[in-house]
């Protein structure tokens, strides 16, 4: 059944949400950067690297052709610590801008060349960061480079926005037992006499210069192929045996994201290379830099984030973001909400649709998390959610047009904008093309307005006239305000978009043979949806059969409904919904029946977690026969959940079983689990079992990191002392004694105060954030204040009198 709406107030919505798009259209063409130049190519030299100095030589030819007539000086974006040693052609600095100057004025389409000799240093991490081991395991020296998003003109000269694209060859000289990768084809390698080594490699194809890529490290290579493409893994000597199981996915993945845009792999290699204190992963042009979390092989039942996200989505860049570029930063939801996207599609292809779901789902809270913080557009400078609610968006259009038509509008896209840029209304433009929908109204409530609807939906059934009644409100607050510069993002007041409900009556058996299906289009702030036909009471109502819609959903339903949805709903999204509401009723036996069954039995291990989750707030007697159950599922993920329900759940079987689990579980998260619940349900024993918990190594330290937040929530200020022993060793060590100091230790204060003089800068560093981000100031400006005579080190100093300084603005809050 279908719910018409008034042809008149269609037509005055489009218009109203036609205006509106324009002029965000507008808003975010401003953004886009005007430069008189079409930088072609440069061939980037360095050479002579300082670990102590941060500093190298650095030699970049630059080839550009004039855009306007009389052009007679070429503006480049250079770090002002970029000193010019020679140049070509006459050069001025002004700060972070170099001006060459040209001896007579080009002509539009002339072609100008120059050269330009610099030593170079850099503020580490900014361009480029170098890393010292220290002492520190797998950490060697290294270098590498950051460019995104306007980076890259601290270690060369150039034009660092993204709306030009060039091609460019990087040349490296590099120390005896040191590697440098970058961009594109390896062109040469040459070996000089004192074991110094030349890389030379060439991006032939045209990309954005935040793009640009150096890394240099001791790397070997793991090498694998894509049809006759290489793809190598560059990984620490330590780490070979590592590289393959992780990687070996990638070809898997390129060939699956070839077949779904309808555009093959563009660039002449795929190479991923590790490093360390690295921010996650970055997407290079055919060079992607990812950190050094390599896993275990026992690592992989706790399904690891860098397998299962991390590596489809820096690889997914590669088609969306390098091969096709925003021209903004205003429009950067192009190249992170589609690289969000993209691995759920791969996992869909695999692995089925409920571990796309489940992708999804991680989105969605993820999205709501960021959302409550501050709410803003997707299409907008600075945009705060452009990576979950890009992907969760994007999942809205694919099954609002169908696959095929989704898929179509993407290889349009891909192809109408190849090695150039595109910005948000492009999109729209290539599904107008591919399908001959002009989607203006979903562009504008998604794109360029902020928030979701929030649905509030009651039901009445009549069974004189055998109909449903849904009546559906959208909630929804515009409580947004300008920012710094006057903008005010806004929330619709109603969303549109189709909807399905689904009406079970207990006809026709338990398979939805007998279902109730009615379709309508909700548009106002209140619309009635009539699902007629339904000849009995309904035992079962899904609004929004399919999770079809990004929303928050207020749907008072009883028990008995949600049973038979738990059990019947394929949707994770909406069973999710379903153990929310059947959580909130923990003295109803129906419910904790439900979740019992769920957490026990569901088809699927994710809505085992959930169940597990919401069980932890029921009673005891209701709670522990099916955690214990739960105990022994094949799935870490549920295990892990069910020891974390036991520490909330608490007693002593809880205790027992949490033990347990320490012992005999080769899982590491369900051992760090392990650790919070043990701390929670036995308090006389947990000490000595905690400092075992903080020698147990595991992946990215889990194990050890729960320890740390279990001394932490305790405020067990007698292992102060402890806990200071791992502060070089573990960067949560200094946050503890913070926390500790907080609940009133003066020793942890005086202890995370001796650490600003350690002689291990990284060290000072993590002593610092635990300071400003852990501890009350007013208990941590008269610690700061009192060492910062002592400071030895100049930019330990400099950092704690900043942060005094910042802190006596705020009024010490």
């Amino acid at each position: 059944m279908r719910l018409l709406v008034s042809l008149v107030t269609a037509s005055c919505a489009a218009t109203a949400l036609g205006a509106q798009t324009n002029a965000e259209r507008m808003a975010n063409d401003r953004y886009t950067r005007s430069h008189d130049y079409d930088l072609v190519h440069q061939r980037i030299e360095l050479s002579n690297f300082d670990w102590d100095s941060t500093s190298f030589d650095g030699n970049v030819a630059t080839t550009l052709v004039a855009r306007r007539a009389g052009l007679d000086s070429v503006i480049l974006d250079a770090g002002a610590k970029l000193v010019v040693k020679s140049a070509t052609l006459r050069t001025a600095r002004h700060g972070d801008t170099l001006v060459v100057f040209l001896p007579r004025p080009a002509g539009v389409g002339d072609t100008v060349r120059f050269t330009i000799t610099y030593h170079g240093v850099v503020e580490n991490g900014h361009g480029l960061t170098y890393i010292n081991s220290e002492g520190r395991p797998h950490r060697p020296r290294q270098i590498w480079s950051q460019g995104e998003d306007d980076n890259n003109h601290y270690w060369f000269p150039t034009y660092d926005f993204p709306n030009d694209k060039m091609t460019w060859d990087v040349v490296a000289t590099v120390p005896r037992g040191l590697t440098a990768v970058s961009n594109g084809r390896l062109v040469s390698d040459v070996v000089a006499r004192d074991g110094s080594r030349t890389f030379a490699w060439r991006q032939d194809k045209p990309s954005a210069t935040y793009l640009v890529s150096l890394i240099v490290a001791p790397l070997v290579k793991v090498h694998d192929t894509w049809r006759t493409i290489p793809v190598d893994y560059y990984v620490y000597r330590e780490d070979s045996a590592l590289a393959r199981p992780l990687f070996h996915v990638t070809p898997d993945m390129i060939d699956v994201y070839s077949r779904l845009t309808g555009v093959a792999y563009p660039w002449a290699k795929y190479a991923q290379t590790t490093v360390a204190d690295f921010f996650g992963g970055m997407e290079n042009v055919s060079a992607t830099t990812l950190v050094d979390w390599l896993p275990g092989l026992r690592d992989y039942q706790d399904r690891p984030w860098y397998q299962w996200i991390l590596i489809p989505h820096e690889l997914s860049h590669q088609w969306f973001g390098d091969y096709v570029t925003t021209e903004n930063w205003a429009n950067m939801w192009l190249n992170e909400g589609f690289a969000e996207f993209m691995p759920g599609e791969y996992w869909r292809e695999k692995l089925g649709t409920h571990p796309a779901q489940d992708y999804l789902l991680d989105e969605y809270n993820q999205f709501m998390q960021i959302d409550d913080e501050r709410r803003m557009p997707l299409a907008a400078l600075g945009s705060n959610n452009i990576y979950p609610k890009g992907a969760l968006v994007l999942q809205m259009l694919k099954q609002y047009l169908g696959d095929r038509p989704f898929w179509a509008s993407v290889h349009r896209y891909l192809v109408d904008h190849a090695l150039d840029n595109a910005t948000t209304d492009d999109l729209r433009q290539a599904v107008l093309d591919a399908t001959g929908q002009n989607l203006d109204w979903f562009w504008d409530q998604w794109m360029y307005q902020a928030g979701y609807p929030d649905f509030t939906v009651t039901t009445k059934y009549d069974s004189t006239a055998a109909t449903l009644t849904l009546v559906v409100q959208q909630t929804q607050q515009d409580s947004s305000k300008a920012d710094s510069t006057g903008l005010r993002y806004t929330t619709p007041a109603a969303f549109r978009m189709p909807v399905t409900v689904r009406v079970a009556t207990g006809a026709g058996g338990g398979g939805g043979a007998g279902d109730v299906v009615a379709r309508a289009e909700l548009s106002r702030r209140q619309d009635t949806i009539v699902v007629r036909d339904v000849k009995r009471a309904p035992t079962m109502v899904i609004f929004d059969d399919g999770n079809a819609i990004l929303k928050r959903l207020t749907f008072d339903q009883p028990t008995a409904w949600l049973v038979v949805q738990l059990d019947r709903d394929p949707d994770l999204w909406n069973r999710h919904w379903v153990i929310a509401q059947l959580g909130q009723r923990p003295n109803d036996p129906l419910a904790a029946g439900a979740l019992a069954k769920a957490a026990t039995s569901s088809d699927y291990f994710l809505t085992r977690v959930a169940a597990v989750q919401a069980l932890a707030q029921f009673p005891a007697v209701a709670a522990l026969p099916p955690l214990q159950a739960a105990l022994k599922d094949t799935s870490a993920q549920v295990r892990a959940a069910v020891v974390e329900a036991l520490g909330t759940v608490g007693g002593a079987q809880a205790a027992t079983l949490a033990r347990q689990a320490w012992t005999n579980d080769s899982s590491a998260a369900v051992r760090a689990a392990a650790v919070v619940a043990i701390a929670q349900t036995d308090s006389a024993g947990r000490r000595p079992f905690l400092l075992q918990a903080l020698l147990t190594p595991s992946y990215r330290d889990e194990i050890q990191n729960s320890a740390y937040r279990a001394i932490a929530r305790s405020g067990d200020t007698t292992m102060v002392d402890s806990v200071n022993a791992h502060a070089g060793d573990h960067h949560f060590a200094p946050h503890v004694l913070a926390a500790l100091a907080s609940r009133g230790s003066t020793r942890a204060l005086d202890l995370l105060a001796k650490l600003l003089n350690d002689d291990r800068t990284f060290v000072r560093g993590w002593a610092l954030e635990a300071f400003q981000f852990t501890l009350r100031h007013e208990l941590a400006q008269p610690a700061l204040q009192a060492a910062s005579a002592g400071l030895k080190f100049a930019d330990t100093k400099k950092a704690v009198d900043e942060l005094l300084q910042e802190w006596a603005k705020a009024g010490g809050k």
